[in-house]
Formats: C-alpha cells, sequence, structure tokens
C-alpha cells in the first residue's frame, strides 16, 4: 500500500502550492500565507504519516479498534497542542515581521489550522480507498486459486485452444522467453503465451520457484541439492536467488 516517493513529494508540493493560494485570497496577502504555510507544514505532514502509516496499519487494518481510537486520540491532542503554539508562533512573527498588513486575527490562525487538518482526512481517504482496492484484487486471487484446486486443473491458450492442465499431471514448467512449456508425467509439453510471474500467482503451494525460468511441482521431486532438484529425468538449477528459500523448504523448515 505505499506510494513511491516521487508521488508523496508531488502530493505535499500541490498542497503546499494550493494551500498558499487559498490562504493568500482569504487573508488577502501572499506573504502572510507563505509564513503561515510553511510554519504549519512539518506539523500536518507528520501528523499525517504518524496516523496513516502507523495507527492505520497497527491497529485499525487488525481490527484493534479500542487502541485505534485511544492512540488517535491522544495523537489529536499532541498535534492540535503543537498547531497551537506553531499557529501562534506564526501569528507573533508576521506582527514582528509587519507583514501582516491585512489583519490576520489568532482566530483565522486556529480556523486555517482545521482547514490543514482536512488535508489529512483526504489522504486518509485515498490510503483507505487503495487498501480496499488491493484486498479486492488479493480477494480475487485467492478465490481464482481456490477454484482451480477444487477443480484439480487450470487452463491456458495454446495454438489458438484451450487446453486443460492437471495440476497432478505437471511436472515443472519452463519460461522460454515469451512463452512458456508446460512439462508432463507423459513426456509431453504444452506451450503456451502466460508469463511464469503470473503463473507463480495462481499456481498452489505445492508447486515452487527454483530459478527465473523454472517452477517445478514438489511432490515430483525425486531428489535435490543446493544446486539443483531432479524432476522425472530432468535436472533443473537452483538459482542463488532462490537456493536460501528452496532448500529451507524442501528439508522442511
Amino acid at each position: 500500500m505505499q506510494m513511491k516517493t516521487w508521488r508523496h513529494i508531488i502530493f505535499w508540493i500541490i498542497v503546499y502550492g494550493s494551500l498558499t493560494l487559498i490562504f493568500a485570497d482569504w487573508v488577502g496577502g501572499a506573504m502572510e500565507a507563505f509564513y503561515y504555510v510553511s510554519l504549519m507544514m512539518p506539523v500536518i505532514i507528520g501528523t499525517s504519516y504518524f496516523f496513516n502509516y502507523v495507527l492505520v496499519p497497527r491497529y485499525l487494518f487488525k481490527h484493534r479498534f479500542l487502541l485505534f481510537g485511544l492512540y488517535s486520540f491522544y495523537m489529536l491532542v499532541v498535534s492540535l497542542c503543537m498547531e497551537m503554539v506553531v499557529g501562534i508562533l506564526a501569528f507573533l512573527l508576521m506582527i514582528y515581521y509587519g507583514i501582516n498588513e491585512n489583519g490576520v486575527l489568532i482566530t483565522d490562525v486556529f480556523i486555517m489550522a482545521g482547514t490543514l487538518y482536512f488535508v489529512v482526512l483526504v489522504m486518509s481517504f485515498i490510503l483507505l480507498i487503495r487498501h480496499y482496492f488491493v484486498d479486492q484484487r488479493a480477494i480475487g486471487r485467492l478465490e481464482e486459486k481456490q477454484a482451480q484446486l477444487d477443480l484439480g486443473y487450470f487452463t491456458v491458450r495454446s495454438n489458438r485452444q484451450t487446453a486443460k492442465v492437471k495440476f497432478e499431471e505437471l511436472l515443472y514448467l519452463e519460461s522460454l522467453g515469451d512463452y512458456i512449456e508446460f512439462h508432463l508425467v507423459n513426456g509431453s509439453a504444452i506451450s503456451s503465451k502466460e508469463k511464469i510471474s503470473h503463473m507463480e500467482k495462481i499456481l498452489p503451494e505445492g508447486f515452487l520457484r527454483i530459478h527465473r525460468s523454472f517452477i517445478v511441482n514438489r511432490s515430483k521431486i525425486s531428489s535435490f541439492s543446493r544446486e539443483y532438484v531432479v524432476v522425472g529425468e530432468k535436472e533443473l538449477p537452483i538459482s542463488r536467488s532462490y537456493r536460501q528459500e528452496v532448500v529451507g523448504m524442501l528439508n522442511g523448515k
């Protein structure tokens, strides 16, 4: 559920610029808005990340609602106190440096602080929506995998036809550039334009990826070492990046 760093940067630049323009029109001065938003943004950004990336995933998503509510209340109290201090400081600085020409009042400062908290709520809403769709995709993949397990086979397109491949008849699959070969126990092979990364997601737990080009049926492995597995009469390499996980799983660890 994490956004890339550049998206965070762009998001906060847009927020910073938008709030500065909005407040400049409100208080009648760009300088007042610039000072105020500059001082308030660190508090808002800190509150937003703590709420959305600590409290929400650690407590809300894990259904620990009591702790989520309690810690959210604590966070709100602390954040509001910091907002009051920074808001008053911004107000005093504007007076001290003589940039409060348009008569910004301390009540205006607190109203603007409330507006900034709206940003936190918007970001929370966006992240919750993203989390919902991620969950839905995960549920869809699980349902697809379960449906295949119930049937005992999966289907692939091969030579403009739909081929049925039973799990128990599949020895291993091999990625060969832009297509995959499914090697069966009877010695035949089925070619398809599928991607090995897609197959890794839909195959049940009985299948193990040992190499960027190979996924094997664990029940068909007759012997193995740290460098290779033997499936049927074929010796398949275990790549270095998969070695620790593969050997550990085959040793029952």
